[in-house]
């Protein structure tokens, strides 16, 4: 179950980057021999570590915003239309399946284009063990799927405003290293080929993500206290 408070969430993600930034920071000051062997497979998995905290955290993000839409029973007329895509879900998969000879063809289209008229109660997609819950497409987390989440959800600011750019580059670098290392497509010392030189810039990656989280709980309380996701 996902943390109720965001700055709490943010918190205890921090808390867990922070430990392999302390680690990395050790190794950088410690007198003892590490192989560069070693140091590499370190950095893939505090790569791995750090990327997961971020799919957590999006994840509960996500399942906290819907369900207090939700559990609120506002017609849908009254969310923002962004969030009528959501509403829209299941029924897109319906209308993706359906047969033109189908009696439900064009009807279901139809609906959809009538949410901004409906007091149909809004029901979005929850949280499932088969698939991940929408907008997540249940991939690596990149920046494009932060924006896009922003934006269903109703973020109060654009994500491409208030992240920055070693923000940015931080995210690409993880998400990149994390999928080499976590599927071996290359071995580690070919990931960081500089072992320590990477640990110094997988430091820094570390610090940009955690300042991140920050920034994502700060949108995510202002949806649930300020209802950005009405009209």
């Amino acid at each position: 179950m996902y943390s109720a408070d965001p700055y709490i969430r943010a918190r205890d993600a921090r808390f867990r980057i922070e430990n392999w930034h302390t680690f990395l920071s050790n190794i950088l000051k410690s007198d003892s021999y590490f192989s560069n062997e070693v140091v590499c497979e370190l950095l893939g998995s505090a790569s791995v570590i750090a990327m997961a905290e971020v799919e957590s955290f999006m994840r509960d993000l996500v399942e906290s915003i819907i369900c207090t839409i939700n559990n609120s029973n506002y017609p849908i007329n009254s969310l923002q239309p962004q969030l009528h895509a959501l509403h829209a879900h299941q029924k897109f998969d319906s209308i993706r399946k359906i047969e033109t000879q189908n009696d439900s063809f064009w009807r279901y289209r139809l609906e959809i284009t009538q949410y901004h008229l409906s007091q149909e109660i809004a029901k979005l997609p929850e949280p499932s063990s088969k698939h991940a819950q929408p907008p997540l497409r249940g991939n690596t987390i990149r920046l494009r799927d932060i924006q896009e989440i922003g934006e269903i959800l109703c973020f109060p600011h654009n994500m491409n405003s208030i992240i920055e750019l070693k923000q940015r580059t931080a995210l690409t670098k993880l998400a990149l290293y994390r999928n080499q290392f976590a599927h071996a497509v290359v071995t580690p010392t070919e990931i960081f080929p500089n072992a320590e030189r990477e640990v110094s810039n997988v430091m820094m990656y570390l610090s940009a993500i955690m300042d991140m989280l920050d920034i994502l709980a700060a949108e995510w309380r202002e949806v649930i206290d300020n209802h950005t996701y009405l009209i």
